[in-house]
C-alpha cells in the first residue's frame, strides 16, 4: 500500500481527505501543532514537524519520511513549499507532489507571477506594485505580494485608501501590490501534470462562498476554464500538481492567484472521482481528466470536546 504524508495536516481538508483515501492508502499527517488535526484521524497517523520558518523544518520532515518510509509526499502550506523543493533529493526516494522550485518560487510572488502571465500572453489582472495603484481604475484589490488564506486582502475604493491599508497591515509599500478588481465568477482550478510535463488533469471547481477557505463549491467541466489550463499547462510546462484561482467574466479567465501545491479544495477534486497518486503512478494514455460529474461541497463546523467532559 502506498504511503503518503501531507504536511499541514490540521487543515480544513485533511479529515475528508482520510474518509476519501484511507482505505486505498496508508496517509499520514503534520503539522507544527499536532493538536490541530482532526481527532477523527488515528493518533498513529498524526505527526509533529517544525513549523516552516523552523531551521530544523526540513530535517523534521525527512525524518519522518524515512521511519514511515514514506513513498509520495504532499506539501500544504506555502511557507514549505520552496524548502521542500529545494529539498527533493534530500526526500528521495519518496516523491515529492509539488512542482520545481523555480516554478514554486516564481508563483509565491504574485506580482511575478502575474508578468510572467502576461509574457506569455495569458490574459489577468492588471497588476502592480501598490505605489502605482493611480494607475488602476478604483474600486480595486490591494494584498500582500505574498501570502495565502486571503490575509490582508481588502477591497479598496479610492487611492486615498492606500495609507490606511499599509497602517492597518503594518506593510511596507514594496510588500504589497494593487489589484484590477475582476467581478465574475470565482473558481478554483485544480491541475495535474507528470514529470514530463505533460497535462493529466484539470479540474474547475465553481466557488460557491469563501471565508479564507471555500465554504461551499462544485465541479463543473466549464469549457473556457479547462482551455486557460491547458493554455497554462503549455506556456509553464510545470510538474506536480498546481491551483488556479480566478475570475471568469464574459468568457474570459483572469487569474489573481496561482498557488503552486493542493488547495483545500483538493478533497472535492477526490470526491470527484480523480485520483492522482494512481494517475501520475500510471504511464501516460493521452488523454486529460475533466470532471465527469457534478459533486458539491459544503464546509460546517463539528466541536470536538475533551478533557473531563461527559455527555450529561
Amino acid at each position: 500500500m502506498t504511503r503518503i504524508l501531507f504536511t499541514g495536516g490540521g487543515g480544513a481538508a485533511a479529515e475528508a481527505i482520510f474518509r476519501l483515501l484511507g482505505a486505498r492508502y496508508d496517509l499520514h499527517f503534520a503539522d507544527g501543532d499536532r493538536d490541530a488535526i482532526a481527532p477523527t484521524i488515528p493518533p498513529e497517523r498524526r505527526h509533529s514537524v517544525a513549523m516552516a520558518r523552523d531551521d530544523h523544518f526540513v530535517e523534521n520532515v525527512a525524518a519522518l519520511v524515512t521511519q514511515l518510509r514514506i513513498d509520495v509526499v504532499v506539501p500544504g502550506v506555502d511557507e514549505e513549499l520552496v524548502k521542500l523543493a529545494e529539498a527533493a533529493a534530500r526526500l528521495a526516494p519518496a516523491r515529492l507532489l509539488l512542482p520545481s522550485a523555480d516554478f514554486v518560487a516564481l508563483h509565491l510572488d504574485k506580482l511575478a507571477s502575474m508578468r510572467a502571465l502576461a509574457a506569455h500572453g495569458l490574459s489577468h489582472p492588471r497588476t502592480v506594485p501598490i505605489r502605482d495603484a493611480a494607475s488602476l481604475p478604483a474600486p480595486f484589490i490591494a494584498k500582500p505580494a505574498s501570502g495565502r488564506g486571503s490575509r490582508g486582502v481588502e477591497k479598496l475604493r479610492a487611492h486615498d485608501d492606500v495609507p490606511a491599508y499599509l497602517t492597518l497591515y503594518r506593510s511596507a509599500p514594496d510588500k504589497v501590490i494593487a489589484q484590477e478588481l475582476i467581478e465574475g465568477q470565482e473558481y478554483t482550478v485544480f491541475v495535474a501534470a507528470d514529470d514530463a510535463g505533460r497535462l493529466r488533469a484539470v479540474v474547475p471547481v465553481k466557488v460557491g462562498s469563501k471565508k479564507g477557505v471555500t465554504i461551499a463549491a462544485e465541479t463543473e467541466a466549464h469549457p473556457d476554464v479547462i482551455a486557460y489550463a491547458r493554455d497554462f499547462q503549455t506556456a509553464f510546462g510545470a510538474r506536480g500538481v498546481y491551483n488556479i484561482q480566478l475570475m471568469l467574466k464574459d468568457g474570459v479567465c483572469y487569474p489573481f492567484e496561482i498557488n503552486p501545491r493542493v488547495s483545500t479544495t483538493f478533497c472535492l477534486v477526490l470526491a470527484e472521482g480523480y485520483d492522482p497518486f494512481a494517475d501520475l503512478a500510471a504511464p501516460h494514455a493521452g488523454e486529460v481528466y475533466t470532471p465527469r460529474r457534478r459533486v458539491t461541497l459544503r464546509r460546517n463546523w463539528f466541536n470536538h470536546f475533551g478533557g473531563d467532559f461527559s455527555p450529561a
